[in-house]
C-alpha cells in the first residue's frame, strides 16, 4: 500500500514539473513574437470628402462615396496591429475643399492618417485606390408614379388587365441633374407563356427613362421602394345583349318589333368566372315613360355595369330611339287626386283641383281616353312630420290596363294639418 502511494506522489511531481516547462516555453514564444514586426492590410475604410463652406452654402453634395471604400497596409507590433480596425484609419481627399465649387465630376487623390489610439504603427504604402471619381451636385427628392409595362398574352377566351402594383409611386432622391431628367418610372417584365389565370409577380425592379425614352442609370440614386410586386389579373370574356329598362311602362304596350331601336345591341365584357356566369345581359339606365313623347323620343342612356365587370367594347352609352308611328297625343284634365302613405293624424287638402295632362298612345286607343280613366297619385311618406302648405310631385296613372301613358312631370299644392 505504501509503495502504491509513493508511486502516485512521484507521478504527480513529474506532471507538475512538465507543466511548468511547457508554460515557460509558451511565455518565451509569446514574449519574442509580441515584439515581432508584421504587416497587416486594413480594408473597407470609409472615405471622407470635405467641402468648403461656400460649396455647402451653395447646396452642393458629394455623391458616390457610399459605393466605394479604401484599403491600406500598415506595419507594426503584432499585439498593436491585433487591436487595429478600420476605425483607426482616416482616409480623405484633402485637396477637395478648395477645388470643388460647382457641380460636375471630380477626380480626387486619397490620403490616409492615423486616427485615435493606438498610434505606434506605420502606414507603409499609399491608399488603394489612390484616386476616386465622385459626382458633385445639389440634392433633390421627387415623387414619381410607377407605370407597369408587363408584356404578356392569353387565349381568345380570356382578357389580361393592366397589372396592379403593390406600390403606386416611389420617391427618388439623389443628384438634382439626374432626378430632374427622369421622365417616367417603369416596372418591366416579359412573360413568354400564355396566361389563363391571375398571376402574381414578385421582386420586380424599377427602370428609369428620360423624355427621349433612354434608360437612366440608378447610380447615386436612392429609392423609397427598391422592389415591388405586381398582380396580372386574367378574366373570362363574354358577349352579352344590352337591355332597355323602363319605369311606368304601359302594361299593354308592345315594345317588340320596330317600336324600339338601340344603336348598339351587344358588348363584350370580362369578369371573374363566378361573376360572368351570372350575367345574361347588361341593363341601360332606367328610362321613365313620362319623358317619352311624339317629339321627345331619342335618349342617350348610360350602361349600368355590375361591380367587377370590365367593358371591353369601350361603349358606355347607347342611343335609344322610340318609334311613335301610329301614335298621337292629347290633353286630358285629371281631377281625381289620391294620397298614399298618409298617417292617421294628417289632414290633407289639395289646392290643385285639376291637372292638364298630355297623354300619348296609339291613336285607336287614345280617342277613348277620358278624364275618369286617370288619377294623380301623391306620396306623403317624406312629409310625415310636416305641417303647412307645400308642393309635391304627382304621378299620373291609369285605372285600367292600357297602351297609353302620361308625358311630363306634374306637381300639386297641398296643405297638411
Amino acid at each position: 500500500m505504501k509503495d502504491r502511494i509513493h508511486k502516485i506522489i512521484i507521478s504527480n511531481k513529474i506532471a507538475y514539473i512538465f507543466s511548468l516547462i511547457v508554460s515557460f516555453c509558451i511565455w518565451v514564444k509569446l514574449s519574442t513574437s509580441g515584439s515581432e514586426s508584421i504587416t497587416k492590410t486594413i480594408t473597407n475604410i470609409p472615405i471622407t470628402v470635405n467641402l468648403s463652406d461656400s460649396a455647402k452654402e451653395a447646396g452642393l453634395k458629394v455623391f458616390g462615396l457610399d459605393e466605394i471604400s479604401a484599403e491600406i497596409t500598415v506595419t507594426g507590433n503584432r499585439i498593436v496591429l491585433g487591436q487595429l480596425t478600420k476605425n483607426n484609419i482616416s482616409v480623405f481627399a484633402q485637396q477637395s475643399a478648395g477645388i470643388i465649387n460647382t457641380t460636375g465630376n471630380y477626380t480626387l487623390e486619397l490620403l490616409a492618417r492615423k486616427s485615435g489610439q493606438p498610434m505606434d504603427y506605420e502606414i507603409t504604402n499609399q491608399v488603394s485606390p489612390r484616386f476616386i471619381n465622385v459626382f458633385v451636385d445639389r440634392f433633390q427628392s421627387k415623387n414619381f408614379d410607377i407605370t407597369p409595362n408587363i408584356s404578356c398574352s392569353t387565349d381568345a377566351n380570356h382578357f389580361v388587365s393592366v397589372a396592379d402594383l403593390s406600390e403606386p409611386n416611389v420617391i427618388i432622391s439623389g443628384p438634382e441633374s439626374v432626378v430632374s431628367s427622369i421622365n417616367r418610372v417603369v416596372v418591366e417584365k416579359d412573360i413568354k407563356e400564355k396566361l389563363v389565370q391571375t398571376t402574381n409577380l414578385n421582386d420586380l425592379s424599377l427602370t428609369l427613362y428620360d423624355e427621349n425614352n433612354r434608360k437612366i442609370s440608378s447610380t447615386n440614386l436612392s429609392f423609397s421602394v427598391n422592389k415591388l410586386d405586381a398582380t396580372v389579373t386574367v378574366l373570362s370574356k363574354k358577349t352579352v345583349n344590352l337591355e332597355a329598362v323602363f319605369l311606368n311602362k304601359p302594361k299593354n304596350l308592345n315594345l317588340k318589333g320596330k317600336r324600339l331601336a338601340l344603336d348598339q345591341n351587344k358588348i363584350e365584357i370580362a369578369a371573374s368566372d363566378d361573376v360572368i356566369n351570372s350575367i345574361t345581359s347588361i341593363p341601360l339606365e332606367t328610362l321613365d315613360f313620362a319623358e317619352i313623347s311624339l317629339h321627345n323620343k331619342e335618349f342617350n342612356l348610360p350602361l349600368k355595369l355590375p361591380s367587377g365587370v370590365r367593358n371591353l367594347s369601350n361603349i358606355y352609352s347607347v342611343l335609344l330611339k322610340f318609334n311613335t308611328d301610329g301614335m298621337q297625343s292629347k290633353s286630358v284634365k285629371v281631377n281625381n287626386i289620391e294620397f298614399i302613405n298618409k298617417s292617421n293624424s294628417q289632414i290633407v287638402n289639395s289646392y290643385t283641383k285639376i291637372i292638364n295632362v298630355e297623354v300619348v298612345g296609339p291613336a285607336w286607343e287614345l280617342r277613348n281616353i277620358k278624364s275618369e280613366d286617370l288619377y294623380a297619385q301623391v306620396d306623403l311618406s317624406s312629409k310625415e312630420n310636416f305641417k303647412g302648405v307645400t308642393e309635391l310631385p304627382a304621378v299620373v296613372k291609369f285605372y285600367g290596363d292600357t297602351s297609353c301613358w302620361a308625358f311630363g312631370r306634374y306637381n300639386v299644392t297641398v296643405q297638411i294639418d
